[in-house]
């Protein structure tokens, strides 16, 4: 077929869509060298589209891991090369950045000749690939059902042909006048009256992409930074771009340096909170009483879920104000592309709830060893809406992962035909001596063996990866069905299957949290491992759990509890000396942190309490005392305590964060609490 062919086709199809207003993807597939040649030749054409590929297929392509970058732009016309992988993180950002009238080209194999061998997202543990593209079948299969979304263009395509895609109806886009739209205009009259108040709090705006949150806040620092001072944070300064775009002369200051530093401002505003670690957001908060934070609701980068579930849902409501902005600008409300790739990669929460309880008793668990067969993808269609809604960082290529991890078993607990919890489990270990001695030593880090290569390389069990056990990836009940035994369920489930299946252990890695690590706690998991280093999605550290279902992993665990036990007092005084004073509380009592005290230090320990000693002098055992009261209590600990007496934080940052106290105060509040603690004896 002529090249021209498609230019023409191309042209025309941009024409259709500027006048309905609407989206499209279009799908180049086949061979390689025909995509690249019919690529070519339309870049030739429209030189200024903005390319997503790990080929560079021209010099200005951005490669998949640097897309973050390219949030908060837009183009007419975008395309992403799937050739070197599928990736549906980076689908769905470049879907984002297609502007009303534009088209999303996608490059691709054709699903039956899909190379798995060069798919960088095809790859899970060691070097297991998967089986078959069950994800690019899925995927192009609803766009064929569709009918509407788009159009795959093959070697076959007649052009001329072709039907007519201006059926799809005609939108309207977003009034916008004065540079603002009506919901924008309506957030910045809140947040004024909110300001003109005096009132302290959080003001949250959240959003879908493209619904222009970012130009909002641009917009609210314009409007009020003559009146306040106003600092300006965000995860990244390119993370605020969009932001910097409506006002350039903000001051900027990233969230490490606003912790470090506590430069003084009446406003912080923070565009993308939920990419910033909680603990960094808490710590802000007590820092800053006027925040008003942006935030992606059904974020690509998989943390708005989280960031509603462990940051929003725990402040109390007479300090927050919420607002929406719910009408897309960058394209159309009701766009025929956004709305087929939120079902299709299931971004909507759109799932259909039960009526009423259901009984749990009466809950069949199902045990699939391989669910990645297509018999099971209407069963997966309601697991991972189930786990989006449940986790801190779900992503869309979590998808393809229940579609085609090669490793993966579940286990569904199903009532009256609805799944109302699942647990992802992933086999793991079993390596050679030599590989052990490799991952020891830091110099191998084998591919989706997590505990394996944290308890040995990390805990410093030298050949703890030659035993093969299990890992609870993901856990997920429904929230109606919660706190009724159904979680410890499936971890039974999984243990029972581990003995049959000779595996030696079932464990967990979780972010530390005190819910979390309650339930845990509560199914007999003991906690054998706390990381160096936090995550980088959470901001914390993650805490190992197992149970042991041979007695050789038995010793092992309780080397490694001993372990915890005996370095606990120096981890919180250096890695863990930032970590929440609520995550310490329950770190403790999962720990189950117990030490001797003897006369000597009791002694040195009421002098403080009564004023006749001063904390450095008494540390040490102020520490040991006050660590082994908290972990085997059950009343709430003042935040002052776990901060000064367990994690001897600096007073100078004590005293930023508590906005009105000095040391003398602070340390006279510590007195007094020490005393209590001494009476409730």
């Amino acid at each position: 077929m002529p090249a021209i062919d498609i230019n023409s086709w191309i042209t025309s199809l941009l024409d259709q869509l500027q006048a309905n207003q609407q989206r499209q993807l279009v799908v180049l597939q086949g061979t390689r060298s025909w995509c690249d040649e019919r690529f070519e030749t339309i870049f030739q054409l429209h030189p200024t589209m903005q390319v997503l590929s790990n080929r560079n297929l021209v010099a200005s392509a951005t490669p998949f891991s640097k897309t973050d970058a390219c949030l908060g732009s837009e183009a007419r016309l975008v395309a992403m090369d799937l050739f070197e992988g599928f990736s549906a993180d980076v689908l769905c950002i470049a879907a984002g950045l297609v502007c009303s009238g534009g088209i999303l080209l996608l490059l691709s194999p054709i699903p039956r000749d899909w190379d798995m061998a060069s798919d960088h997202y095809a790859r899970w543990q060691g070097h297991e690939i998967s089986r078959r593209a069950y994800f690019a079948e899925y995927f192009f299969n609803a766009l064929e059902e569709d009918g509407k979304a788009g159009v795959v263009l093959t070697e076959e395509f007649d052009f001329a042909s072709a039907a007519s895609l201006s059926s799809l109806p005609v939108l309207q886009r977003t009034t916008i006048e004065d540079g603002q739209t009506t919901e924008q205009r309506n957030c910045l009259q809140r947040v004024e009256q909110w300001l003109s108040s005096g009132r302290n709090g959080i003001v949250l705006i959240n959003a879908g992409r493209g619904r222009g949150k970012s130009t909002c806040l641009g917009l609210l620092v314009k409007k009020f930074q003559s009146s306040y001072k106003i600092l300006l944070s965000a995860n990244s300064k390119q993370t605020a771009g969009a932001l910097l775009d409506v006002v350039p002369d903000a001051e900027f200051v990233a969230p490490d340096r606003l912790l470090q530093h506590c430069p003084e401002a009446d406003l912080l505003v923070i565009d993308e909170a939920a990419m910033i670690p909680l603990s960094i957001l808490h710590r802000l908060s007590r820092i800053y009483p006027r925040l008003v934070m942006a935030t992606t609701h059904g974020g690509y980068e998989g943390t708005g879920q989280g960031f509603m579930l462990r940051f929003v849902s725990a402040l109390e409501q007479h300090e927050l104000i919420r607002l929406e902005l719910e009408k897309p600008v960058r394209w159309c409300q009701q766009d025929h592309l956004e709305y087929w790739l939120d079902h299709c990669l299931m971004l909507a929460d759109d799932s259909t709830q039960q009526s009423s309880a259901p009984d749990l008793q009466a809950c069949e668990l199902r045990l699939l060893e391989d669910p990645t067969e297509p018999k099971f993808f209407d069963l997966l269609k309601q697991v991972y809406p189930l786990l989006n809604s449940a986790h801190y960082r779900t992503r869309p290529s979590d998808l393809r992962m229940l579609m085609e991890n090669p490793d993966l078993v579940l286990i569904v607990a199903c009532c009256e035909g609805w799944v109302v919890a699942a647990a992802l489990l992933n086999i793991e270990g079993g390596f050679e001596t030599d590989m052990c001695e490799e991952i020891f030593l830091g110099r191998r880090r084998p591919r989706g063996h997590l505990l394996a290569q944290m308890l040995t390389a990390q805990a410093g069990l030298r050949y703890f990866a030659r035993y093969r056990g299990i890992r609870i990836q993901r856990i997920a009940v429904a929230g109606h069905c919660r706190r009724n035994g159904l979680g410890t369920r499936l971890l039974q489930r999984a243990l029972r299957y581990a003995s049959d299946n000779s595996l030696d252990y079932v464990g967990a890695s979780f972010a530390l949290d005190p819910d979390t690590a309650c339930f845990w706690q509560h199914a007999g998991f003991k906690p054998v491992h706390i990381s160096y280093g936090k995550g980088k999605s959470s901001g914390s550290q993650s805490i190992a759990v197992l149970q042991a279902v041979n007695a050789e992993i038995s010793a092992e665990m309780n080397k490694l509890q001993q372990r915890i036990s005996l370095q606990l007092p120096t981890w919180m005084t250096q890695f863990l000396q930032d970590m929440d004073a609520r995550q310490v509380v329950a770190l403790l009592r999962y720990v189950g942190f117990d030490t001797s005290i003897d006369e000597i230090e009791l002694s040195e320990i009421e002098a403080f309490a009564l004023g006749n000693k001063g904390f450095e002098l008494c540390f040490a055992s102020l520490q040991k005392y006050v660590m082994q009261r908290v972990a085997q209590s059950d009343h709430e600990c003042d935040a002052l305590l776990i901060e000064k007496a367990i994690q001897n934080r600096h007073w100078n940052l004590l005293e930023r964060e508590s906005g009105s106290e000095g040391r003398k105060q602070l340390q006279t509040r510590l007195r007094g609490q020490v005393d209590d603690l001494i009476k409730a004896c």
